[in-house]
């Protein structure tokens, strides 16, 4: 089986992750106004931060993925945007609890004498 993303969408916001498929897939089409059958991969989350579900249709069904932090909340943007979309690197990174909304380049100053 090969996992092919075509893109990674999140939806901002909290989403009630009661919702098992149907429900994250009714929220992707009326919410989000994207079709959950076109390889997307959509990230949900929960009000208390801690838990995430992605939705992803592999062309003969679909996969419903959770991951819960222990220590950490997710960094999540509480926007007003139906979806926003988002690299494979920072799926990456929200997926480790790295909030890549705030982070920045580190910039080495140059040592002058």
């Amino acid at each position: 089986m090969e996992f092919s993303i075509r893109n990674c969408y999140l939806r901002p916001g909290f989403t009630d992750l009661r919702n098992g498929m149907n429900g994250l897939m009714r929220v992707a089409m009326s919410e989000m106004e994207l079709d959950p059958l076109g390889g997307d991969l959509f990230l949900f989350c929960g009000r208390d931060r801690h838990t995430v579900k992605m939705l992803w249709w592999s062309g003969d069904g679909f996969w419903l993925l959770q991951k819960r932090l222990n220590n950490l909340t997710f960094a999540w943007p509480k926007s007003g945007l139906e979806a926003l979309e988002i690299s494979e690197t920072q799926l990456s990174m929200l997926l480790q609890g790295i909030d890549f909304w705030r982070s920045h380049p580190v910039l080495l100053a140059e040592k002058t004498c």
